[in-house]
């Protein structure tokens, strides 16, 4: 994982207090601050005592809590946030270790910081009276423009700002986003690796079903095959005993028909013939015929004896 990945991922989350933090630590590392003590003058009374009265000043806001309201008004995103911590650097190189400032010179210089990186990276920003409303009464409209032509010369209008120079004052950051980075990379390779695990036991499982299913129905096949087999032999044997009887029962059948011919070749004496059918009935009906000529022959004959008179 590189820092310029890292580096993408951090400009798109939103402003966190570690970000508040480092900014706040930043800009007191620029520059040292003397409390001043408060003057007092007299102020003459009637009674014999004097009074002491401190002269009214303005009340000091801590530094976090300044930045935390000038986020909060002008609304500015991380990557604005981003470019202020780069101007501290450079800021803070510049600037002699022995410097000393009032106590509101950190306010001013984060404030100078922070309207320089917002004019140089936006197209719209608020104008300086806009920032002066947001300091609270702290800072007046002049002190602020002051402010930011004093950062301006003292970078030598240098305002450009790097890639290494993001990654050098944002390393602590990205140090964890990469170690975040590199956990969810991480995470989603067990996860790719269990998923190709799975997806290769089920693969295999689906292969050796296919392959029981494919001898099931090959031995289902074969025992089918075999029953054919079986059933066009047990028909064959059939048909092979169907024409043996076939075959056995046309000798039968020609030796029948060669006896008939030496019958008819050969026939036995007139006594023994038998009269056919149609003979015999031509017999019966000439028996007939002459059964009934009989009578008239016996009839004539019994005329011409003289038994019966005419």
């Amino acid at each position: 994982m590189s820092d310029r990945e890292a580096l993408k991922v951090f400009s798109r989350q939103p402003v966190c207090q570690e970000m508040i933090d480092i900014l706040a630590t930043t800009t007191c590392a620029i520059i040292q601050v003397r409390s001043v003590k408060p003057q007092y003058s007299l102020i003459p009374s009637t009674k014999s005592s004097n009074l002491l009265v401190s002269p009214l000043q303005k009340s000091n806001i801590s530094l976090v809590v300044f930045i935390k309201n000038l986020i909060k008004y002008s609304n500015v995103q991380t990557p604005t946030l981003m470019a202020t911590l780069v101007y501290l650097n450079k800021l803070r190189n510049i600037l002699p270790a022995n410097a000393i400032g009032m106590e509101t010179t950190r306010h001013r210089i984060f404030i100078a910081a922070l309207i320089l990186s917002a004019k140089s990276l936006n197209d719209q920003s608020p104008l300086n009276k806009h920032w002066t409303k947001y300091t609270d009464g702290l800072l007046t409209n002049e002190e602020v423009n002051m402010a930011e032509r004093e950062l301006i010369g003292l970078l030598k209008w240098n305002i450009s700002i790097k890639e290494d120079d993001l990654i050098v004052a944002l390393q602590p950051f990205l140090t964890t986003i990469k170690q975040q980075l590199v956990q969810k990379m991480d995470e989603e390779n067990s996860q790719k690796l269990n998923y190709y695990r799975l997806s290769n036991s089920f693969s295999n499982r689906s292969i050796s079903s296919s392959s029981s299913r494919s001898s099931s129905n090959a031995s289902l096949s074969s025992y089918n095959s075999s029953l054919s087999l079986k059933n066009s032999h047990s028909n064959y044997s059939l048909q092979s005993s169907s024409s043996s009887s076939s075959n056995s029962s046309t000798p039968s059948s020609l030796s029948s028909y060669n006896e008939e011919a030496e019958i008819g070749l050969h026939p036995p004496p007139k006594s023994s013939r038998r009269i056919p059918l149609s003979s015999k009935s031509t017999n019966l009906l000439n028996l007939s015929t002459a059964n009934h000529e009989k009578p008239r022959s016996n009839f004539v004959n019994l005329v011409n004896t003289g038994r019966i008179l005419t």
